[in-house]
């Protein structure tokens, strides 16, 4: 995403006073873009709280401690070449000895990256699914998030990565605006009513599966 559309987005949510968290990634490793720290810097002038998310094979004892001057309130690593439950413990251990991670300021969590992945709206058939499609069920990922694709596209879910279910473009919009909007508020009470047989990507979903309200 070009810097100017990034600092465009981080300006409209400075001017509400927006107080959630915010993260560029987006199906991609955050330190592969050299751009990150001046995000970082300058959500931090902004007053702006973020959440990380790597896969850690970038980090560095430096480049812990130049993370921890900002405003990260979450730090999620996820560690994915492990071969069994000891070997993640190990390689989990040794993460932490080596860039003391659990000793900073953020909420701290690790995870085992391709462990209990759903089907990926249709797209992957990492596991056997578990229910007959399309589900009757809301979806913990719409309530929460907006996410924004490379080109400016802010879509559904992030799952939505080729743009099925577009909601906005924050080259044109304001990001407030986008998330107000009448076709994301509809969405979010078909959701609500587990109606995910009236959205393609939905209606091959299997994840973020929560109860409907009775």
């Amino acid at each position: 995403m070009p810097t100017e559309l990034v600092h465009k987005v981080l300006y409209e949510l400075a001017e509400v006073n927006y107080k959630g968290l915010i993260s560029f990634h987006f199906y991609n490793e955050i330190f592969t873009d050299k751009r990150i720290f001046s995000f970082y810097e300058k959500c931090k002038e902004l007053n702006l709280y973020n959440y990380l998310f790597t896969n850690g094979d970038f980090l560095t004892p430096e480049i812990v401690n130049r993370l921890s001057s900002y405003n990260i309130k979450d730090f999620t690593l996820s560690i994915y070449d492990w071969e069994s439950d000891d070997d993640f413990e190990r390689k989990k251990d040794n993460f932490d000895r080596e860039l003391k991670l659990s000793n900073r300021d953020w909420n701290y969590n690790v995870v085992k990256g391709g462990e209990n992945f759903g089907n990926r709206a249709g797209y992957v058939n990492h596991k056997i699914e578990e229910y007959e499609l399309p589900l009757k069920a809301a979806c913990s990922k719409i309530e929460n998030k907006l996410e924004i694709r490379y080109d400016g596209i802010a879509v559904m879910c992030c799952l939505d990565y080729y743009g099925i279910h577009k909601i906005g473009d924050v080259k044109e919009e304001n990001i407030i605006d986008i998330w107000y909007s009448e076709e994301k508020q509809k969405q979010v009470a078909d959701l609500r009513k587990g109606l995910r047989n009236k959205y393609k990507l939905c209606s091959k979903c299997s994840d973020y599966v929560i109860p409907l309200k009775s």
